[in-house]
This record gives structure tokens, sequence and C-alpha cells, in this order.
């Protein structure tokens, strides 16, 4: 679909010029400093001189007109075991405001966050017309009803000042969508539509991309410097995280990893691509394939969708646990085949049906046994419960992230 055809502007977009704000001027340490108390909440100077590598004249030198510009807040505490008071530092989170967007194929989700990307109040949208001018304008009206409700506890209006956009597609420059199959669009020039429409800086990205950012903010890269993350429902998808940093690039934002082989568990066994057997699709197919086997394929009663039947599974339907423990094996063996490659510290698995996992866990130990050696180490398998709510809420870091380097 041409973005011109449908009163979209044309496709060469100029960079977002920064306005005249704080993250503009700040110093490279000084960003470090703001990113790091964003993603802990608060820190001693003497955690900050740890985390960030500078010395103690250092902290006070940069963090002093941080201060005196309300980025920053000093918050006195007492310390039990000494009951001397011990100084705190914190971003003022409620300074500006946020809207992250996760857009699909049939619906959107926006949120309103601060910056340490607390989800203040969310709003929801049907998609039912792709044209990126009807998507824009339901995206404008998202984001006039949220932007109504931004302001402080006690009801001053914070401005919004990033708007952070992902979907499952590409961008290679955050501005124009270069590919998004599932909306039928090539080319598109999104942020500056959006920004037009709303008044509000936006950056577009790949969703697989910001939720591993938001892993790494906020969940598994508080601990970890290498982890991975697996998505597994609508489409399967796969992010990495090494050295405390996402491993981005074009080729990341193209689902190559839904290619990959994954052995079924027949003797000899055999493998179809992840896309094939590790999506909701599959498992529909999954479970019709074996009404067909019992003759019941037309019983209205059996009739169930990939959430149905994992429903189904969880209240101890015979045909339906069989079918969501053979998922969670293959999903075990697909696990266990990225891990030995990348060497992860943890696995976070992630996605609509990412509770097969945990609700049949030992599947999915049985599928990774199956193509690791027994004297490897355990894998670290973290499940997080599906909400859409935490996709807008990894499209705000990405504006965040942005914002703070002075770049939206």
């Amino acid at each position: 679909m041409s973005p011109h055809d449908h009163g979209m502007p044309p496709a060469a977009d100029t960079a977002i010029t920064p306005d005249a704000s704080i993250w503009a001027g700040l110093s490279d340490s000084q960003r470090r400093i703001v990113l790091e108390l964003l993603r802990r909440g608060r820190m001693s100077r003497a955690g900050l001189m740890e985390r960030v590598g500078i010395s103690a004249g250092s902290v006070t030198r940069l963090s002093t007109p941080l201060l005196d510009a309300g980025v920053l807040q000093a918050i006195t505490e007492q310390v039990r075991a000494t009951g001397r008071p011990q100084s705190h530092l914190t971003v003022d989170a409620n300074l500006e405001h946020l809207i992250g967007v996760a857009l699909s194929g049939d619906r959107l989700i926006a949120v309103l966050t601060d910056l340490r990307l607390t989800v203040l109040t969310t709003t929801r949208r049907e998609v039912t017309d792709h044209r990126p001018d009807a998507v824009v304008a339901l995206l404008a009206q998202a984001v006039e009803d949220l932007r109504s409700q931004a302001h402080d506890g006690h009801g001053t209006p914070v401005p919004v000042t990033g708007l952070g956009l992902t979907l499952g597609g590409s961008s290679r420059d955050g501005r124009v969508v270069d590919e998004a199959i599932f909306l039928g669009w090539h080319g598109v020039p999104l942020a500056a539509a959006v920004q037009a429409r709303t008044g509000v800086s936006t950056l577009v990205g790949n969703d697989l991309v910001a939720m591993s950012e938001q892993e790494l903010w906020f969940g598994a890269g508080r601990e970890h410097e290498r982890f991975c993350l697996v998505t597994v429902g609508a489409g399967i998808g796969y992010g990495l995280v090494v050295n405390g940093e996402v491993i981005s690039s074009p080729d990341s934002e193209l689902g190559l990893m839904g290619l990959v082989p994954v052995p079924d568990g027949a003797r000899p066994p055999v493998s179809s691509p992840a896309m094939s057997c590790l999506t909701d699709a599959a498992l529909e197919r999954a479970w019709a394939e074996r009404l067909a086997a019992a003759g019941r394929s037309r019983d209205p009663n059996r009739q169930a969708g990939a959430r149905r039947i994992v429903e189904l599974a969880e209240a101890g339907d015979a045909e339906a646990v069989a079918v969501c423990t053979s998922f969670a094996r293959r999903l075990g063996r697909f696990i266990g085949i990225t891990a030995a490659f990348t060497l992860p510290q943890q696995v976070v698995v992630a996605g609509e049906r990412a509770g097969i996992a945990a609700l049949f866990e030992e599947q999915v130990m049985v599928g990774i046994a199956a193509v690791r050696r027994a004297s490897a180490q355990p894998l670290d398998i973290v499940v997080r419960e599906h909400d859409r709510t935490q996709w807008a809420r990894g499209a705000a870091v990405l504006a965040l992230r942005s914002r703070i380097a002075g770049t939206l």
C-alpha cells in the first residue's frame, strides 16, 4: 500500500530536531546517571560511583546542576543500623510524561507513563481499517484521551514530550515503516504523520526490540548482562541482550528465528520451522488434527481457538493437555537450540501463549533436555504473564531512551 494513496506525507522525511530541554545539554556521564536512577529508582552517591564508574567529586559536580534544574531530587533517609541519615538521589518522575503505543493488526493499545515508565493510564482502540491515514486518526484520538489525564498527583498539568510507537515490522530510521506485513504497509512515513496530528515528537520501532529494551531496563537486565527473550503466540520472536545492550540491526526486525527448524518428538524426528509449529495457528492446527483423528472434528462444542485450547488444558481436558504438552516440549527444544548459540544467563518467555510454558514447565524442560547436554548448566527460565499493556510500555521505553539522549 502506498502512503501517497491516502494523503500521507511523502516518504522523504526530515530528522526530528530536539526541543530546547535539559536533556539536550547533558553530558554523557550525566545521561548515565539519569538512566541508572530511572532503572533503579533511587541510589546513594556511593552506588552511583560504582555503577557509573566515576569519583565522589564527579558525582557531586555532575548531579548538582540536575538538582538545581529539578531533574533530580535528594531524599534523606534514616539508616536503622547506624541511626545516621543517608542521602539518596532520584529522578523527578513527573517532570515529563511519555506515551507508548503498541499497534497490531486488530488493535491499538496506548499508555501514559511517567519518566520511570510507571503506567498511569491506558486506552484501547479496535483497528478495523489498515489504511495509514485511518490508523493515524485512531491513534490521535487515543493520544488526546491520554493527554487529558497528563497531570501530577496535585492536578498540575504535566507536558507529554515523547511518543514511542511499536509494531511487528521494521524501521531503519525510527521514522518510516519500511515494512509491516500484517498491515500491508511498505515505506509509510508514520512518525511524521503521527507527529503532525498530535504535536508530540514520535519515534517508530519494532515491538520485539522494544520489549527487549523493557526487559533490559526493568526485568532480566537488572540482574543479568546477557539474556534472551522468546515470544510465542500470534508469531514467534527472539530478542538478545549482550553486555547490557540490546543486539539490534535491520535483520533483527525480520523475524529470522521463525525459520529455525525445530524437531518434534518422533523417531526419527521431523523438523518444522518455528513459525510453523510454535504459533497460535500451529496450536489450532494440532487441535483440529487431534479432533479429526478422534472423529470429533464436526463437534461444535470442541471448536476452539488457541486461547480456549489453553483454558481447556488448565481445566484438565485430556485432548487439550496432549496438544499443549506437545507444544511445550517443542518450545523447550527451540529454547535449547537458541541457548546453544547465545549462552544466555536467563531466558525470558513472553507472548500470548507464554502461559503454556508456565502450565507445562516440566515438558519445556523435557524439550530442552532433548537438545542439550546433561552436563550443561540448567537454563534459568522466567515466564512473563501476557499483558499487551506491557508491549505499549516497551514502546514508551524507546521514547524515553531517545528523549534522554536528546534526540527526541
